[in-house]
């Protein structure tokens, strides 16, 4: 029994250990900055791992842009459109963002 614990403590270690993380993601050119505040895939169809990567980052954007929008007596929109600009800024040589036209731009 305790090898068996073992070996799914291990299991989970390494699937872990695998996922990808946001600037992997950018890196390779999976997803980038959008014009609303998140991120997004650049691929139309991106793979799962991409995907709950993209929920799990926005969802924690969303819950720190609603903290800062209470205490500065902003709305949300107006706190996403702050954050995306300042996330233009931050963007690094090669990572895409997106216009607020919509289109990808490689910084």
């Amino acid at each position: 029994m305790k090898r068996i614990l073992t070996y799914l403590a291990m299991m989970l270690f390494c699937a872990h250990a695998f996922a990808i993380d946001l600037q992997q993601a950018k890196a390779q050119g999976l997803v980038g900055e959008a014009n609303n505040g998140y991120i997004a895939a650049l691929a139309p169809s991106p793979s799962a791992e991409v995907r709950q990567l993209i929920q799990t980052v926005n969802s924690e954007r969303k819950e720190s842009y609603q903290r800062i929008a209470v205490s500065h007596g902003l709305t949300l929109p107006e706190v996403s459109r702050l954050a995306y600009k300042k996330a233009i800024e931050k963007t690094e040589s090669g990572h895409f963002y997106q216009s607020p036209s919509g289109l990808w731009v490689k910084k």
